[in-house]
């Protein structure tokens, strides 16, 4: 048995393509290969070379590029009349953006990781905990630390509360940030910063005291200018600095807004980056991160990474654990002109990662000639959407969005929905423009359908025909025969061209035939069924 395609298949470097009976692949415009099927002509005692785990390469025989990669994963083993027959699974490159899950932090300004640490030297008569300044009832939550009346302080007397989830994560602290006010401006009270190894204070690194005062003031610290790299608890501390005393009234307070925490991140080869915090995060610096972190298995050194996104994320934080997978996914709300999507190999350095922009121009020319479905509903059509999040105290918070749509307009029809950022990337700011991006993403219905391609189609940027096997997802194909609902793509004009996304490409060797699903995400239908059992915790 053979390919009747030039194909090659290898598993752990050993050919095998003249046991191949069939043979498929898919791969996707977010992700790249997913999956890759063969069955093989087999005895079922023959188990030589069909290691778990081992490398699945689908090569172009004439001229040995590399088609699609991936692991070898399960197996299958029958026999009839007709012989006996392996049916085998290969995960592509984009399951392995799943391989860990940790916690990580980015960006946090949400108090309920600071938790009351210790109170030192004094009596029960201080506190420190989250709450609005003190007499305010409607202020913004953050940090409070107060002193009861009639307390007896010693010098060097103090209250702390503790952040700790960067040491929770296996992360470093590269900036810690507040804004100030007290009660009462008083020289022998103090509010400072302890940065820690692992809550530690001996060796420790404390901030310059800030006297307390009612005007108030700022404090921003970070890493080696302030305190030492290697630092992963930050306390903040109020002490009283001065001799024995009796605190008096009720004005020995301090507030602090919801302070924020900044981890140290990686470049995509895995080096700490010492430089640039400033209070936020751009897209392609998390995506950097994840590379030198979390994705072992791709070059990250090598990896494309467009730096075009300057959306500001100043909340991005998983405490309770996240794979890379699903920070991308979030990281797509912000960014929807972006996309992750992986190559097989070059090099023993891993897979080829990219963080690219969609691409905008038309890449293959089509027909109908071998088949096609086109369907269209107006169902994923919105014009208004309540975005849940949760604020820095924890709060459930809903923030609306709505933009003009001419279909629902004319019909004078309201349809909304609502989409949940839960709080780890939840701000206002990060909810206003996720809600924006969703709108414009369901502003007129999606140009759905398969197409199918048995033959040779131009490729218009290189000028070549591409076999059906050639065919990459995410690119932008112009259909002959078909008239496309008017969308960024497609001109309102009736021209019998229809420009589609192809959101994935399903190829079969046994019919030399892609089947490319156009423009609605195939991913969407089964991810909504995997999230009702494997959901994030969203309160």
């Amino acid at each position: 048995m053979s390919l009747a395609v030039p194909l090659t298949v290898t598993v752990g470097g050993v050919d095998i393509t003249r046991e191949i009976q069939s043979m498929s692949f898919r791969k996707e415009a977010i992700g790249g290969v997913r999956s890759i099927a063969f069955s093989l002509s087999r005895s079922l005692t023959d188990l030589n070379g069909l290691d778990p785990l081992a490398k699945v390469v689908v090569s172009d025989g004439r001229n040995a590029m590399p088609i699609a990669e991936g692991r070898f994963s399960d197996s299958g083993r029958s026999a009839d009349a007709s012989g006996q027959r392996w049916d085998c699974v290969a995960f592509g490159p984009a399951q392995h953006a799943s391989d860990i899950t940790t916690p990580l932090i980015y960006v946090d300004t949400s108090l309920e990781g600071w938790v009351f640490h210790v109170i030192e030297l004094s009596g029960a008569g201080a506190t420190f905990q989250a709450s609005a300044a003190p007499g305010v009832t409607a202020g913004l939550q953050g940090l409070v630390a107060a002193w009861e009346d009639g307390t007896l302080v010693a010098t060097n007397s103090a209250v702390s509360i503790r952040y700790s989830r960067i040491m929770d994560a296996g992360m470093k602290v590269a900036r810690l940030a507040y804004n100030w006010g007290a009660g009462v401006t008083a020289a022998g009270w103090v509010l400072e910063a302890i940065y820690s190894t692992d809550g530690n204070w001996a060796g420790s690194d404390v901030g310059t005291p800030d006297a307390f005062n009612v005007a108030g003031g700022t404090r921003a610290a970070v890493v080696v200018t302030n305190f030492a790299n290697g630092r992963n608890v930050a306390d903040i501390r109020t002490r009283w600095n001065a001799g024995a005393a009796t605190v008096t009234g009720s004005t020995t307070w301090v507030y602090t807004t919801p302070p924020q925490v900044e981890a140290l991140r990686l470049n995509k080869s895995g080096v700490e980056v010492t430089t640039g915090y400033a209070g936020f995060i751009y897209p392609h610096q998390i995506v950097e991160d994840l590379l030198g972190r979390l994705l072992p298995e791709f070059d990250g050194a090598g990896a494309t990474v467009n730096q075009g996104s300057t959306f500001p994320i100043t909340q991005m934080a998983y405490p309770d654990g996240v794979t890379a997978t699903q920070v991308l996914e979030d990281l797509m709300g912000f960014a929807p002109a972006y996309r992750w999507y992986t190559l097989p190999s070059a090099s023993d350095a891993g897979y080829r990662f990219a963080w690219e922009p969609w691409p905008a121009e038309v890449r293959y020319e089509a027909t109908l000639d071998d088949g096609g479905s086109f369907p269209l509903s107006t169902q994923n059509v919105y014009n208004e959407v309540i975005v849940l999040w949760r604020d820095e105290a924890g709060r459930t918070r809903t923030t609306e969005r709505t933009l003009a749509c001419a279909l629902l307009d004319k019909h004078s029809l309201i349809r909304k929905t609502m989409i949940n950022l839960g709080s780890e990337a939840g701000t206002l700011a990060q909810a206003q423009a996720a809600g924006d991006n969703f709108l414009a993403a369901h502003n007129v219905p999606q140009n759905s359908g398969t197409l199918s391609v048995a033959r040779p189609i131009r490729d218009v940027i290189t000028g070549a025909m591409v076999n059906p096997w050639e065919l990459e997802a995410g690119e932008l194909v112009r259909v002959q025969g078909i008239e496309a609902y008017p969308d960024a793509f497609n001109a309102s004009a009736n021209d019998g061209l229809g420009v589609f996304r192809i959101h994935a490409v399903d190829y079969n060797a046994e019919e030399n035939m892609a089947t490319l699903a156009l423009d609605s995400d195939p991913r969407e239908t089964e991810d909504k069924l995997v999230a009702l059992t494997n959901q994030r915790t969203r309160a």
